[in-house]
């Protein structure tokens, strides 16, 4: 039994990353855990705290690595100390656990300076953590409203830039979620991809509490 599980979840805007996650730290057999630590990141850390560098131009590969890395290497000294302690009895409640809203994946998808090549040793690092990865997909046919529709105006102002009208915002979304699903299939993780069009949170997080194993 590792002394560490992890689960990252991709997607594009509006595939219910923190719907999901929200409804996952409510669970009992995810809080009710006696020795059990869990550390959540939130896709603030783990990838928009660049983009004001990023809306500069002033942003550099160096960023987007060394963010990942700062995230990553703590968790993988807390391993170093769990396997030095040797734990005795019941390994499985002594280890601890760790949520990724957003990644490596996001990294290499949404940055045009960053390729999947210079993110595969995090993905790496990532397998040895004994991290399984999520992605969260819909249809292009509910894109219009979960994307634009169901969001604020400061929103609306902002995914403006992708597209003159709502159909060209849809499109640019719809092959954002092509191109990341490419980067799934390249990734070394175990996966699970789950269409979340029909919005069945409890069903969704019921099937990736039982795909992570936690």
């Amino acid at each position: 039994m590792s002394q560490t599980t992890g689960i990252i979840l991709e997607g594009i805007p509006a595939t219910g990353k923190s719907t999901i996650i929200s409804e996952m730290l409510s669970r009992s057999e995810i809080i009710n855990r006696d020795f059990m630590s869990l550390f959540t990141f939130g896709e603030d850390i783990t990838q928009r705290v660049l983009e004001r560098k990023d809306n500069k131009a002033k942003i550099t590969k160096d960023d987007n690595l060394n963010l990942l890395n700062d995230i990553l290497t703590p968790l993988e000294k807390y391993k170093i100390y769990y396997q030095k302690r040797g734990w005795i009895g019941d390994e499985k409640e002594h280890r601890y656990g760790f949520v990724l809203e957003r990644f490596h994946l996001t990294h290499a998808n949404y940055f045009s300076h960053i390729s999947w090549e210079d993110v595969i040793d995090i993905d790496q690092r990532l397998l040895k953590l004994n991290s399984k990865l999520c992605f969260l997909t819909m249809e292009k046919k509910v894109m219009e409203e979960r994307i634009i529709h169901s969001r604020g105006e400061e929103w609306r102002k902002y995914i403006s830039r992708f597209g003159n009208s709502n159909k060209e915002i849809v499109n640019y979304y719809y092959q954002q979620q092509q191109n990341k699903r490419m980067l799934v299939d390249r990734s070394s993780l175990p996966k699970l991809i789950l269409d979340t069009s029909t919005k069945n949170w409890g069903e969704i997080v019921d099937e990736i509490i039982s795909f992570w194993g936690i």
